[in-house]
């Protein structure tokens, strides 16, 4: 009820964006009745899968062809990708083989770590409960059971000011009047709208139903104030050998609408990193060994537009998760630190509005809606992404491409970001729905083939629902807590990817391999040939989850591998098949990064690595869709040397495939894939001040005017970085003016010489670079 509440919040949240916003303009958005129908987006067949292999398009529904290369896409699989939030139970965690338990959602926003007690907020009339998730209300104790229950705990560390009394409730009808609605079962307690429905509350007392929450005691402080300084320390001491994971508060976009009765006004642009950076640092301070996850963004409109409707015009039309990401990775560098750690969303594919689908349209909806994570040529059908104006910067923004795109993002602005999902679902037919078992086995696969760092399900499954089983085939698929293996290896196929899925992993020793097939056609089983490279199929356990069999994975006994198999209707298979490899390589390497963002006609440097192994790579040469180029200029990899590769964007932005083949020295083949996301054509510099001349330790005026071109941009508040080699720089850190001017004052070094000044802009805006020489004499 309350989470139905929620995601209902937000969707109003997104239509009052929409209703605020001009169309035409850069704030504008487009009706949902200006973009294609359901039916219309929902036709497309991919012509590759992720990793790039052709496809035949519309195959027979009754056959399809898997070929699995345990040599071609091989990486690791994050054991942080099957969480979840709010199981049953600590036994049910063991059980499920949850590997995260996250204590996150809009409650522990205003988490009182003293009384144990949280605010519903706009979930629930704005009312102080008694918090508890596994039974336990004590934040320090749910660590410690949930560590004893075999995971790893992902908590919450609260950045609004406020956190609940013991009880109490924002908007008191005796005290502030009559209201839209009540609580049912306490009808002084209202929803915080006055009598029409539709205009807020503003103006309440935030000490009814809070008291405030700081970083460290101060001299008068009010009775009952809590500190961040004494929680964290107990959380670290909890956690103890244990990652120290933490969601920095959830959903810092949308507090003006989750939390309004004590955040009233929009998020910000700037409120987002400055609360971010000064709260993240403080817990590093309190706990060292601190994973943070930022910014915890709420949904794809929110992503490239924040709440505040008129921020992105004044920030040079920046889209907000590539602005805030990029001024965190520049003021880490000022600061000699690194504050975020995980580059974290919330991730729920969008879908259209269901009120007029029947059950089987549901179904059909939740077992194709995972193509939002990661097919290039799945547009959206949804009307918050398959419109013109969420964003004017973001290359086929009508196609989600999510998992891709958000790295690509993370790896150009701030190299070795992670990337999470800390909550996701997309039960559009209900939880109990055996679609559901499906999806979720679908997106189990696809986190951990596409390399997510952590993924945490909202909510975790539930034991009596069928999705709880598609868990457990990743997790505890025989009752003695085996797994789908540890090393992802490509497992391409030629169906129809809303009808069926094929994903394949390596266990350690190379004598096991696990391979997940879905059937999601509820009416034709599938007759499957396999081909598999590099490894040797000796003998073969399945084990099925099945509307036959909807709460149990029904293990077959072991057979003689045969390479034709048919699946059932509606099932999801995982096969353990025994056997041996072909060869082992004596290094695996990859491709650092395999997948990111240039500008078009931009280049960028991979910078392939040994990440396993003793032995020594030599790369080949690359294969790629047209559109972008890649040469190999170094390609010896060595557990000392990295290689190199020279990535050139043509000028057309898009979703550019390749791949790199290798071989090492015992004489294995292997390839390695990814993706290049190009964007628009990048903003310009023009300088001024350049090859002046002045005494030692004189001052000289330099500028750039930012001139926003084709980039989707404009020229007004956008950042520039300026660093120099020598002397010293009035700002760092500069704003662009309403001219798009960034203007710096250099003094000069004491001694005659060159000083050299370089000017970056946002990365957002393709990252324009502009070099000054100046010369003390």
């Amino acid at each position: 009820m309350r989470q139905q509440m929620r995601r209902t919040a937000i969707a109003t949240l997104v239509a009052l964006v929409f209703a605020n916003s001009s169309s035409g303009s850069g704030n504008g958005h487009a009706t949902a009745s200006s973009t294609p129908t359901a039916e219309v987006t929902a036709a497309p067949i991919q012509n590759k899968t992720s990793s790039g292999a052709t496809v035949v398009p519309n195959p027979p529904a009754n056959s399809v062809n898997v070929t699995v290369d345990v040599f071609s896409d091989r990486h690791a699989i994050s054991p942080y990708v099957y969480g979840g939030s709010y199981p049953k139970d600590a036994p049910t965690i063991t059980d499920s083989g949850l590997t995260v338990v996250r204590w996150g959602g809009n409650a522990t926003s205003r988490y009182n770590w003293k009384t144990f007690t949280n605010n519903a907020a706009a979930d629930w009339y704005f009312e102080d409960f008694g918090y508890t998730e596994i039974g336990d209300g004590d934040s320090i104790k749910y660590i410690q059971d949930v560590k004893a229950a075999g995971s790893n705990p992902l908590m919450t560390m609260v950045m609004l000011p406020w956190v609940a009394k013991t009880s109490g409730w924002s908007f008191s009808v005796a005290k502030y009047g009559p209201q839209c609605g009540a609580d049912p079962y306490n009808s002084d307690a209202g929803d915080g709208v006055l009598p029409d429905c539709q205009t807020d509350i503003t103006g309440n007392d935030p000490t009814d139903a809070n008291v405030e929450l700081k970083d460290s005691p101060q001299n008068g402080d009010p009775p009952g104030t809590v500190y961040r300084d004494q929680w964290s320390p107990a959380l670290a001491a909890a956690f103890g050998s244990a990652p120290h994971f933490y969601n920095m508060d959830n959903e810092i976009d949308i507090w003006g609408g989750t939390h309004r009765d004590v955040h009233p006004n929009p998020s910000a642009y700037e409120e987002m990193r400055d609360t971010y950076f000064a709260e993240a640092n403080a817990l590093k301070g309190w706990d060292a060994n601190a994973i943070r996850f930022g910014p915890v963004s709420c949904c794809w409109w929110f992503y490239w537009n924040g709440a505040n409707n008129n921020d992105k015009g004044v920030h040079a039309g920046v889209d907000f998760l590539p602005w805030w990401l990029n001024e965190v990775y520049w003021q880490d560098q000022l600061a000699g630190i690194r504050s975020v750690d995980v580059f974290d969303i919330h991730a729920y594919p969008d879908g259209p509005d269901t009120s007029h689908y029947t059950q089987a349209q549901k179904q059909a909806l939740s077992l194709r809606i995972y193509r939002d994570y990661w097919d290039p040529k799945y547009v959206s059908e949804s009307p918050a992404i398959n419109q013109q104006w969420a964003t004017f910067i973001q290359p086929k923004k009508r196609i989600p491409f999510r998992i891709p795109r958000l790295r690509a993002l993370a790896n150009m602005i701030y190299p070795g970001t992670l990337l999470s999902f800390t909550e996701w679902s997309a039960a559009f037919a209900g939880e109990s729905d055996f679609s559901t078992a499906l999806a979720d086995a679908d997106a189990y696969g696809i986190l951990g083939r596409e390399r997510m760092y952590l993924a945490s399900r909202w909510e975790a499954p539930d034991p009596a629902n069928p999705n709880y089983q598609a868990l457990k085939l990743f997790r505890n698929y025989d009752g003695q807590h085996h797994t789908f293996a540890t090393t992802s290896v490509s497992a391409t196929n030629d169906g129809n990817p809303n009808l069926f899925s094929s994903y394949a992993a390596l266990d350690s020793t190379g004598t096991t391999l696990t391979v997940m097939v879905i059937n999601k056609n509820p009416q034709a089983s599938v007759q499957t040939q396999f081909t598999v490279n590099g490894f040797t199929p000796k003998q073969v356990t399945t084990y099925t989850l099945s509307p036959k069999s909807p709460n149990k994975i029904v293990a077959s006994s072991q057979k003689v591998w045969a390479s034709t198999r048919k699946f059932a209707p509606y099932t999801v298979s995982l096969l353990v098949v025994s056997g041996s490899m072909s060869a082992t390589p004596s290094a695996d390497w990859d491709l650092n990064p395999d997948t990111v963002m240039v500008p078009a006609r931009g280049t960028t440097t991979l910078q392939p690595k040994i990440v396993s192994g003793s032995g020594t790579v030599t790369l080949g040469t690359p294969q790629s869709d047209s559109g972008i180029t890649l040469i190999v200029t170094q390609p010896n990899l060595t557990s000392s040397q990295d290689g190199s590769i020279t990535v050139t964007a043509g000028s057309a932005p898009g979703f550019y495939h390749f791949a790199v083949p290798s071989t090492d020295n015992s004489g294995v083949a292997q390839t390695q894939s990814g993706w290049i996301v190009v964007g628009n054509p990048p903003a310009t510099f023009t300088k001024t001040g350049d090859h002046q001349k002045g005494a030692p330790g004189s001052q000289l005026n330099l500028s750039v005017t930012l001139n926003a071109g084709k980039s989707g941009g404009s020229p007004v508040g956008g950042t520039v970085l300026f660093t120099t080699d020598s002397g010293t720089l009035s700002s760092r850190l500069v704003i662009t003016d309403s001219s798009g001017n960034a203007p710096v004052v250099l003094t000069l070094p004491p001694n005659s010489g060159t000083t050299h000044v370089t000017a970056e802009g946002q990365f957002g805006l393709g990252h324009p670079v502009a070099k000054f020489t100046e010369t003390a004499q």
